[in-house]
């Protein structure tokens, strides 16, 4: 009677239960979550339902709960489906499809997790626990491991599209949403051997990194890491030395024998004065040279590969003093470290060819001023190795505009070319202190009572052999100063633009920058150069700029796309908005459409066939009032043409400081009239 007269046994017409419930543990999930489910369900257990033990009733052993989607998700067809986000320890809302009878739960919404919540591990039913999983790891680096999601000032902050460095360096709270923003990348290019470059590049980043070491935890991993990429490198270098001393060796070698058979021929025609027997023994001389002359050919590449199976010691070796040692990468710890490895190359030569060389003593006896050591270490052509490098038409001349770096997240990066001779340089000075320092190792051994004296000079040699050091005035410790940042124009075909950032939206001692005031347009661009704007304090981030040239060639202007934040500034003077970019034209536009920015300034445009054509500033008013550091300094100026009918115009205001004599017209007397 109770089934024909309360209910109507049909769906939707009987009463609404609702309910409270957690989802267990994944480990009751089944083949849910092992790629073996169906549908979007989850097991969970509802409060006043099911009881507060896994003893009664486990875990395996909840009834699923289908999860409702909203509109805004799709549900699969037409290929419109968003993955449903619910994890272990969810506290969840829902209701039974079949009411009174509670057998069949669906999901309706979940409460969502606050700063309260405890994230330890399961410990029994309906107490809070993580939603970290085997299958759901914690973050590494990429997110903040916080599992509060509630609007307050305290709640995680999305990642930042900055370097890890400079996440950590705003605060505790910021994070860089991708950790190899701002690593350098060396490019290829037919113009210039990018070896070395590519060494270099690969200790920047390595220096840059362990500079977050909140991010990168496990230094010794990464200086593994960048070990077998150096390695890897260090084969084309250790390719090149060889073959440059193979090919400078030829004429050497060919003039030795020549020498060779005139001292024989010599000697033999003195003793005996028979120009044929002369020529017989001297012809027996070259002969008797042959063998081992293939044997040290043959020695050239075993000697390579001996090197390159030995490299990753002395790498890691040469990264980890590095690593100790530098706190900001320069260029000149860039020749250092290469100068160290090439040393180390330059000395397995060198011995590994030694027994080789012993077989030809005969004609080196000839050439004393020959020696592989004094060949590799007396030109910088050594290390850039194939000596046609530069043929097929190639030159330095035609490398303008050639973009060598790219730093991931930021764009092209402008980077001194390979110095070869500060290289080899720091290479024969690394060998004169390890020469220095086994002489005085011999010595303190000999003299004994004195060696106080000798361990000092010798401690001072250990130091100066730790990498990069004091040699040549190579600083690299943290900034001493920190100065405004500096804009680089590069590439393009041109050279010697030069402009200066203008500062604005001041937030205490920093600010962003609005634009850039050309002091020098250059010559010879042949389309617009890259624009990079450096901060040697690694503190602003986010602005970028481009350039624009004229038809004599010269970079004309330099306009804002993003004004970054959290550059140091000196000075703010009175800006205003000198010229206007139209970088989209749009469409649709009349000739009643009015030109206006955020601070009410009015501009004049031009209009052809609903296009805009041409715009410039009615007035000159200053961007900022006050020509002394204030925050009251406001940022790029925004555009808008106010139209019923027009869209897709993009202007972009170019600032310039205000003329000292530059005024408004503030009233014309007509003096014919």
């Amino acid at each position: 009677m109770e089934e024909s007269l309360l209910k109507s046994n049909f769906l939707g017409r009987d009463g609404f239960r609702w309910w409270i419930g957690q989802i267990p543990q994944a480990s009751a999930q089944g083949g849910q979550i092992n790629g073996a489910g169906w549908g979007n369900r989850f097991k969970v257990r509802i409060m006043g339902y099911h009881p507060y033990n896994i003893i009664e009733l486990p875990d395996e052993d909840l009834p699923w709960a289908q999860c409702l989607l909203p509109t805004t998700s799709g549900t699969g067809a037409g290929n419109n489906a968003t993955t449903v986000k619910v994890s272990p320890g969810d506290t969840v809302f829902g209701f039974f499809l079949d009411g009174d009878n509670a057998q069949i739960p669906v999901i309706m919404g979940c409460f969502g997790r606050t700063s309260q919540v405890p994230s330890a591990d399961w410990a029994g039913p309906f107490q809070a626990f993580t939603g970290y999983t085997d299958k759901v790891k914690k973050p590494n680096g990429t997110l903040k491991p916080d599992q509060s999601n509630e609007s307050n000032a305290e709640a995680q902050k999305s990642p930042r599209s900055v370097s890890p460095q400079v996440a950590e360096a705003l605060d505790d709270d910021e994070i860089s949403i991708f950790s190899a923003i701002d690593d350098k990348i060396q490019l290829a290019n037919t113009v210039n051997n990018t070896l070395v470059g590519k060494i270099s590049t690969e200790v920047e980043n390595l220096i840059n990194k362990i500079k977050a070491p909140k991010i990168f935890t496990n230094i010794k991993n990464e200086i593994n890491r960048v070990t077998a990429k150096i390695q890897a490198i260090t084969n084309g270098l250790v390719g090149n030395m060889v073959n440059s001393l193979f090919k400078g060796m030829i004429p050497i070698l060919k003039g030795g024998l020549d020498l060779l058979y005139k001292s024989v021929y010599n000697l033999v025609f003195a003793a005996t004065l028979n120009p044929a027997a002369a020529h017989l023994a001297g012809v027996a001389a070259q002969t008797a040279m042959v063998a081992p002359m293939k044997i040290l050919q043959q020695a050239i590449p075993c000697v390579s590969g001996a090197i390159i199976d030995g490299l990753g010691s002395v790498v890691n070796g040469l990264l980890n003093s590095v690593v100790d040692n530098v706190q900001n990468f320069v260029t000149c710890a860039a020749n250092q470290f290469v100068g160290a490895l090439v040393n180390d190359v330059i000395g397995k030569i060198t011995s590994g060819l030694s027994s080789a060389l012993g077989g030809i003593g005969a004609i080196l006896k000839l050439i004393p001023s020959f020696s592989v050591d004094g060949f590799l270490r007396g030109s910088s052509d050594a290390i850039k190795g194939l000596v046609g490098l530069f043929d097929c038409n190639q030159s330095k001349e035609k490398s303008n505009g050639i973009v060598e770096q790219w730093a991931i997240g930021c764009g092209p990066a402008n980077v001194p070319a390979p110095s070869f001779d500060k290289i080899l340089e720091n290479a024969n000075i690394t060998n004169a202190i390890s020469t220095a320092s086994n002489a005085l190792d011999g010595i303190q051994g000999a003299i004994g009572g004195v060696t106080d004296v000798v361990s000092g000079v010798a401690g001072a040699f250990s130091a100066i052999n730790n990498l990069p050091n004091q040699i040549g005035g190579c600083y690299t410790g943290p900034p001493i100063t920190c100065g405004p940042p500096v804009i680089n124009i590069f590439g393009g075909g041109g050279i010697g633009a030069i402009a200066i950032p203008l500062f604005g939206a001041i937030n205490g001692t920093t600010a962003s920058i609005i634009g850039a005031k050309i002091t020098n347009g250059g010559s010879g661009y042949k389309f617009p150069p890259f624009v990079e704007i450096m901060d040697d304090c690694r503190k602003g981030y986010g602005a970028v700029a481009r350039a624009i040239i004229n038809d004599a060639g010269e970079v004309d202007s330099v306009y804002i796309v993003s004004e970054g934040e959290n550059y140091v500034f000196e000075v703010i003077e009175n800006y205003v908005v000198d010229n206007i970019l139209i970088q989209n034209p749009g469409q649709n536009y009349s000739d009643g459409d009015i030109a206006i920015d955020q601070f009410g300034n009015e501009y004049s445009i031009e209009i052809f066939e609903g296009s805009i054509t041409k715009i410039q500033p009615i007035n000159t008013t200053d961007i900022s009032d006050l020509p002394v550091i204030t925050t009251d300094v406001s940022d790029l100026p925004v555009i808008t043409i106010k139209s019923d009918t027009g869209s897709g115009a993009i202007l972009r205001p170019i600032l310039d400081v205000r003329s000292e004599f530059q005024g408004e017209v503030k009233q014309v007397i007509d003096c014919v009239t």
